[in-house]
């Protein structure tokens, strides 16, 4: 099948990724050719070969986000949700917001956010949750509790 060659320029400015879109080419030779043109000319020159990138495409084929995607809002409330959730099991009484300030218990919240999206097992997550409180907040929860706050977190 036949493949083309998008030619960008990226470099990071201000904390900003800055990408230029260049071209699109038939082949890599094209897009090779293509970027020797564009390093010589004013802007350009003035950063290095590795800021030039070719990506390698199929036509007519989903390569990326086929899995559809989630903003930096809803990974916020997700994460605000998490923190509720695990603030009930382990009878905290304070706001996510307030929570977040523990460095340990952050540290705990996001490990635990971690492993439940590498996992699909309630047991290891209830687990895993036990051991970070106990390892990590010096609080020993029973296992039944973690199972049902694993459950909850997993749906």
């Amino acid at each position: 099948m036949k493949k083309f060659y998008l030619l960008y320029h990226a470099y990071e400015f201000a904390e900003n990724k800055e990408i230029k879109h260049l071209g699109l080419y038939s082949s890599l030779e094209n897009a090779e050719k293509a970027k020797e043109r564009y390093y010589k000319l004013s802007g350009f020159s003035e950063y290095p070969k590795n800021c030039f990138y070719i990506s390698e495409f199929t036509p007519d084929t989903d390569e990326q986000w086929t899995d559809g995607f989630i903003n930096s809002d809803s990974i916020a409330e997700d994460f605000r949700n998490l923190t509720i959730t695990i603030n009930e099991m382990a009878e905290i009484k304070k706001t996510p917001e307030t929570s977040w300030q523990d460095e340990d218990y952050y540290y705990v919240l996001c490990e635990i956010n971690a492993l439940r999206f590498r996992t699909d097992n309630i047991s290891e997550l209830s687990e895993y949750i036990r051991k970070m409180f106990a390892n990590y907040m010096g609080i020993k929860i029973n296992s039944e509790i973690c199972t049902r706050t694993a459950e909850k977190i997993m749906r």
